[in-house]
């Protein structure tokens, strides 16, 4: 890979920071001293240098939206159906796509500006606004059908459970929305913070509650019936120097161990937070089972016993789900990693360099490299056989392995 200054990762990153207030130029990066991370098992000095592609061919790539505006992004999550592809781009439109070959279903406007990305269920499309509105459209042909005033811009990109809609906003308050018609069913509150990671995780739904994480570090498990708190944690690191060290957002989504043979006493959830822990916490009472310095904004990856993660240093790691402890460790990219994804047997993971690798689950060693060329976001998604690239030039992209 090509060398880069330490703290490139942290300053192309958090060009995703800003100030509640509004600003979103953190003239206070440049010079942020990098924080040394430290492993609870020896570190892979390998440094990976792939000679070969993935394998993977391109099917398709279509343009969907212009680039937004210097230091801004395509809302990252997006969904993906048996026969469609739904999509929300930074200049405010819900996109309907055919998944096959991409050609576009439907497009609607909705917002100058669509934050987070977008939900559906059988019947709707779900997307919130910078405005601080949450919108519902129709999945057959984009028709408005409600919209909901909320506190104030929405930060996370919503999920649908049991006909609610639930989304955080950035002043940190978590919304219960009736699917619907829009109407409010609760709100629960956390204190909110002035310096916040641009976006918030998803609300992860776990049966009857659900695992929030909020800006200020904090973790809630909540009831999906009334919203309120069952147990928290939180994530705080205490004792940064510098502006960047305040900035203790949970900005992944809490991941779950769904391993049938483990107790209730054993049933795990992982949680990380931006600046320097993950944590593997019970799901009925939020005790701490361990705990492992490592700052992340990227879903972590559950498969056979491991934890896959991306950090902010562009490192990939694999650590076992029942101690934590670091199994490997490879700085794969200069940049910005999404979030791994598992496809067939190898691990897939992207950068905002325009690159997608492939790796070993094993041994972490980097198999095969691809250059997209557009920089990459948005986490990517698997279905079947398929993956779809969205991009922050705002392409999709479809690519399948050869048969």
């Amino acid at each position: 890979m090509n060398g880069c200054p330490p703290q490139s990762n942290k300053l192309l990153l958090f060009l995703l920071a800003t100030l509640i207030s509004g600003c979103s130029s953190p003239d206070w990066l440049p010079g942020v001293g990098d924080k040394e991370h430290k492993s609870q098992a020896i570190r892979s000095s390998l440094v990976a240098q792939p000679g070969q592609p993935t394998g993977l061919q391109e099917s398709w790539k279509k343009s969907v939206a212009s680039r937004p505006d210097d230091h801004f992004f395509h809302p990252v999550r997006f969904s993906v159906t048996s026969s469609d592809l739904f999509v929300a781009t930074y200049q405010g439109n819900i996109v309907r796509m055919s998944r096959n070959e991409g050609s576009i279903l439907w497009k609607k406007e909705i917002s100058e500006s669509v934050k987070g990305g977008l939900a559906i269920d059988d019947k709707r499309v779900f997307a919130g606004t910078e405005d601080g509105e949450m919108v519902a459209l129709s999945r057959t042909n984009g028709e408005e059908l409600w919209r909901q005033k909320v506190s104030t811009s929405v930060a996370s990109a919503p999920v649908v459970s049991d006909g609610k809609v639930f989304f955080t906003t950035l002043d940190n308050r978590l919304y219960a929305l009736n699917a619907e018609t829009g109407a409010t069913l609760w709100v629960n509150n956390n204190a909110p913070e002035m310096l916040v990671i641009m976006g918030a995780a998803s609300p992860t739904v776990d049966q009857d509650r659900l695992y929030v994480g909020y800006s200020s570090g904090d973790l809630h498990a909540v009831s999906m019936a009334n919203g309120k708190l069952l147990w928290s944690d939180n994530l705080t690191v205490v004792g940064g120097r510098t502006e960047l060290d305040l900035l203790q957002d949970i900005d992944a989504a809490v991941v779950i161990d769904g391993r049938d043979s483990l107790t209730t006493q054993r049933r795990l959830l992982f949680a990380v937070n931006h600046q320097g822990r993950l944590v593997a916490l019970s799901r009925d009472t939020g005790a701490r089972i361990w705990s492992n310095d490592l700052s992340a904004i990227r879903r972590p990856l559950v498969w056979n016993d491991r934890l896959f993660v991306a950090d902010v240093d562009g490192n990939m790691r694999a650590l076992g789900m029942e101690d934590g402890l670091e199994l490997w460790r490879g700085n794969i990219s200069d940049g910005l990693l999404t979030a791994p994804v598992r496809y067939k047997d190898l691990i897939l993971v992207a950068d905002n360099k325009g690159r997608l690798f492939s790796l070993d689950p094993t041994s972490g060693r980097v198999l095969g490299l691809d250059r997209i060329g557009d920089p990459i976001i948005a986490d990517p998604v698997v279905a079947g056989h398929d993956i779809y690239l969205w991009t922050n030039h705002g392409n999709m992209i479809h690519m399948q392995m050869p048969q």
